[in-house]
């Protein structure tokens, strides 16, 4: 990503998605389509996207919630596109991104696959970064060239995004993390610790990193001890037994207290990255049956959108290239591998396990590869 203002288009992008204003996004293949979001439906928008564009409006699901409500999508399909006829009204197509079981009726209606290249995934990886649901309205756009583009945007106030700006944030962003506060913070399980706070320089997600050491005044032991932990506001402050997250949390403290120091980081990444609001629709999901894996793709979601370069960004520049990685899961290891960090040891962490969380756990091992015995 180029300057800054690359950058803050991403920001009001999703801004201004998440108060329902369309933003136009435009792909590399040279694509260019009107988008809002799908959850934020109402007929005066369908009306807004069909008046402005040069095609009927259409809606935009990823592949794991087409097969939810009932479609066969291609197998090369990786995200699908749906023609709106005018009989759906709102609150079908809000049936058909979030209900289930489906009320909406979907016969006669046509879904089409959309490859990688597509604007259709641009547009669900913008509504994901929003937190909001994967699923977009859209309309086509026809330009004669580019300054007619900007000129019909800055008429009416759309903001134009295309495909490298959206790639790159993600990652951009989380090289920009800096150390912006630290203060000391006893803790119940570590009275020797410190807590030292990351901001991005573009105004983004905070994450911090608890400083744990030892209770004798010795140096943390090197490599040091850390766990990746990811916000789970239910179980690290609501005491949730749905999931293992709060246990593991303090245990970890505890452990690294007791064994030479460490350093826990707490990425801003709830629900496995799909934000509170999609984590508790899925708990929903979860009340009917579904397993985790399953309603995270009932939503349209893929199993685990969790990043962990911040992570490896924030050990880096605490002064550590090597570190010793409390963790059940084999993808975070990869991640941060991947990421220029040396894990030289894979410590286990049981912990949590009770009636409420049995299945949970069961499916962490089963589906996702959880090293968990």
């Amino acid at each position: 990503m180029s300057n800054a203002a690359d950058i803050q288009s991403v920001h009001r992008a999703i801004a201004d998605l998440r108060r329902g204003s369309p933003v136009l996004l435009c792909a590399n293949s040279g694509y260019t389509g009107l988008i809002r979001a799908a959850e934020q439906v109402s007929t005066d928008g369908l009306a807004a996207l069909a008046r402005q564009s040069s095609s009927a409006p259409y809606l935009l699901i990823s592949v794991q919630r087409a097969k939810a409500v009932g479609f066969r999508p291609k197998a090369s399909a990786v995200a699908c596109s749906i023609i709106l006829p005018e009989r759906l009204q709102p609150e079908d197509i809000l049936g058909l991104i979030g209900d289930l079981p489906l009320k909406t009726d979907i016969s006669g209606l046509n879904v089409l696959p959309e490859d990688d290249t597509s604007m259709a995934c641009l547009a669900l990886m913008v509504m994901r970064m929003a937190r909001l649901m994967p699923a977009a309205l859209a309309a086509h756009m026809s330009f004669t060239d580019d300054r007619a583009l900007q000129r019909w945007a800055q008429d009416r106030g759309v903001l134009v995004l295309d495909e490298d700006k959206i790639r790159s944030f993600e990652a951009h962003s989380a090289n920009l993390l800096r150390e912006a506060a630290r203060a000391r913070l006893p803790l119940e399980d570590a009275e020797n610790a410190e807590i030292a706070i990351f901001r991005p320089l573009d105004g983004g997600t905070e994450h911090f990193a608890l400083l744990i050491h030892p209770a004798d005044g010795t140096g943390m032991t090197t490599p040091p001890l850390v766990r990746i932990h990811s916000q789970c506001i239910t179980g690290d402050l609501l005491g949730s037994l749905k999931c293992d997250c709060g246990t593991q949390l303090r245990s970890a403290i505890r452990q690294m207290a007791e064994s030479g120091g460490g350093i826990l980081i707490y990425l801003a990444q709830e629900g496995r990255d799909i934000g509170l609001v999609n984590k508790l629709r899925a708990y929903s999901l979860q009340d009917t049956g579904l397993d985790t894996v399953d309603a995270n793709h009932a939503l349209g979601f893929e199993t685990d959108h969790r990043y962990f370069l911040p992570a490896a960004v924030m050990l880096h520049q605490l002064g550590h290239g090597a570190i010793r990685l409390m963790t059940n899961n084999p993808d975070k290891i990869e991640q941060v591998r991947s990421s220029g960090v040396e894990v030289v040891e894979r410590i286990p962490l049981m912990a949590g396990r009770n009636p409420h969380n049995d299945a949970y756990l069961d499916t962490k091992k089963n589906r996702t590869g959880h090293l968990i015995d």
